[in-house]
């Protein structure tokens, strides 16, 4: 109980938090293309296992909004545990990224963290990306790399990444500010494959984000994220193999897709 404590806590929540990266020798360009991938009222629902326990749920909804006369996208991600799971520990984190439409950059993100009875984080961060600069209500203006991202976001740009001449291999190099401080992320694309959902089965991009063995993860490739590989290229698998166990979100309800997923039953 004791190490499931701990993962439920701060570890299976692992679906829109960041970990350590390091980088490798060769990348790719990350181009984005036109968005035709998600739009307004857009909502992932996903279950969270440790094993063979269902302890948590993530959710992420996207609205469009505007700010400055800028045309923007609000996405909120919600992570929290359920059923027993929820009576022992009681986690519920709320993570807010807006972004820009045309660019898929962040310029305002909200982090709200509430862990239990004692364990709370709050944080805001303005992202300035004509000077690659950001602010952050806890510790003030940070220099940052060209096109950094808040760890939410960056789900929705990899979904419009230019995946044309994509080979087993390529690794694409993105900068996050993250809990007051940069992370710098690889994704390693791993193959095409036909993975089994509810709905019945569908081609994706399996990606391994490249992390840091030793501190929670065995080796390098212990983290896996399955886009589908059609109009929509949603996340709808991501498995974690960690020192403490097996960790596994799975998508479980959508609405408001721009296009219908190509399932196969």
């Amino acid at each position: 109980m004791g190490i499931y404590n701990k993962v439920m806590n701060r570890k299976i929540l692992f679906f829109i938090s960041p970990f350590i990266f390091h980088f490798a020798s060769f990348s790719q360009e990350t181009n984005i293309l036109p968005n035709t991938y998600y739009s307004n009222g857009e909502t992932l629902t996903f279950v969270l296992r440790y094993g063979f326990i269902t302890g948590g749920q993530a959710n992420l909804e996207l609205y469009a909004t505007n700010k400055d006369s800028i045309e923007l996208y609000h996405l909120t991600g919600t992570a929290k545990t359920t059923g027993i799971a929820d009576k022992l520990f009681h986690v519920k984190d709320v993570y807010e990224s807006y972004f820009d439409e045309q660019t898929s950059l962040p310029v305002f993100a909200i982090q709200n963290i509430k862990e239990g009875s004692s364990y709370k984080y709050y944080n805001e961060v303005r992202y300035n990306h004509s000077s690659n600069t950001i602010v952050s209500s806890k510790s003030g203006g940070h220099k940052v790399k060209e096109k950094t991202l808040d760890i939410l976001s960056s789900f929705y740009y990899i979904r419009r990444m230019d995946f044309t001449n994509i080979k087993e291999g390529d690794i694409f190099k993105f900068n996050t500010f993250f809990s007051d401080a940069e992370f710098p992320f690889e994704l390693r694309f791993c193959k095409r494959e036909t993975i089994s959902t509810k709905w019945g089965k569908i081609k994706c991009l399996k990606f391994a984000p490249i992390v840091e063995p030793g501190r929670v993860f065995k080796s390098k490739d212990d983290m896996l994220i399955w886009y589908t590989d059609d109009a929509n290229r949603i996340p709808v698998k991501v498995i974690l193999e960690m020192l403490v166990g097996h960790v596994t979100a799975e998508l479980r309800n959508f609405s408001n897709l721009r296009t219908p997923p190509a399932f196969i039953k």
